[in-house]
């Protein structure tokens, strides 16, 4: 899929595990608060909040971004310390706040970079530095049956959450088939009890639902494009927001995006993380 400029992030939630909570973890090791090692190079040159150090805004969004207990992990929290690793910082997590401050955080200068499945859009643009995109947050077609295109969900019934930007193209397509659910508790006891036949979501927020609530026989395809819905083509792009007049940052954290695309390690810890590898071709850079 080649994205560009639509689709749209529901709200993402907040444990009660990230509020008020201030983490520091290596960036060259994986003991929380180690020095780095004093003979590390880094790759490039920059400034952060605090010298040798990395400040994350982020909360617990599994499976992007898991917070547990002194560590981060998820395929943001694995890329992070790494990028850290190879510019010779050390991460410290910024929760307070939850979702809701992440971005004030960078602008503010409290923060040198949002992360938790922030999505590249011409709004933010405005007020933080987008980097490149990481991968994509694919929408997600889930079902029992093994469905595998919205075309094989004709004459279906089909659930989705509302705030999703697809609800009204799909409503326009499958009119009574297709329901709006107000949280995807319902919708997904819906698709358990067989009371609908495929529920829409993200492959990211379904792959982290069914670790701890899983439907037997469910499958997660990623959304496939279909021309009845136009927005199927466009799935949003997650990057890491920084302040406005750090270049030399956002610069680096785009080339170490870059290479570890090239080297294979987005695609492996998006597999890593029960997500498609194919997330991590994401096109052409875009705004929602």
């Amino acid at each position: 899929m080649k994205p560009n400029s639509a689709w749209i992030r529901r709200g993402a939630p907040v444990s009660a595990a990230a509020a008020g909570l201030a983490l520091v973890l290596s960036g060259c090791s994986t003991t929380a608060g180690a020095a780095v090692d004093p003979s590390c190079t880094p790759k490039h040159e920059f400034s952060t909040i605090t010298s040798g150090t990395l400040t994350v805004a982020a909360y617990d969004f599994a499976p992007h971004l898991k917070i547990e207990g002194n560590q981060i992990s998820g395929v943001e929290g694995e890329l992070l310390n790494e990028i850290a690793k190879r510019e010779c910082l050390t991460v410290t997590l910024e929760a307070s706040g939850g979702a809701g401050a992440a971005i004030p955080s960078v602008q503010a200068g409290r923060a040198d970079l949002a992360a938790s499945d922030w999505w590249r859009t011409k709004a933010r643009a405005k007020v933080v530095a987008l980097s490149n995109p990481v991968y994509l947050d694919q929408g997600a077609l889930v079902s029992v049956a093994g469905y595998k295109t919205i075309a094989d969900l004709d004459g279906k019934k089909i659930g989705s959450v509302a705030g999703n930007l697809w609800n009204d193209e799909f409503s326009q397509v499958f009119g009574d088939k297709f329901s709006v659910y107000q949280d995807p508790e319902a919708a997904f006891n819906d698709l358990a009890a067989g009371r609908i036949d495929a529920v829409i979501d993200s492959v990211g927020a379904t792959t982290a639902r069914f670790e701890s609530t899983p439907i037997k026989d469910a499958q997660i395809v990623p959304l496939q494009p279909d021309a009845r819905i136009p927005v199927t083509a466009h799935p949003g792009q997650l990057n890491w927001p920084t302040k406005l007049d750090n270049t030399a940052l956002t610069k680096a954290i785009n080339d170490n995006i870059e290479d570890l695309r090239k080297d294979g390690t987005i695609a492996d810890l998006l597999k890593k993380y029960g997500m498609d590898a194919s997330a991590a071709d994401v096109g052409e850079p875009g705004m929602l």
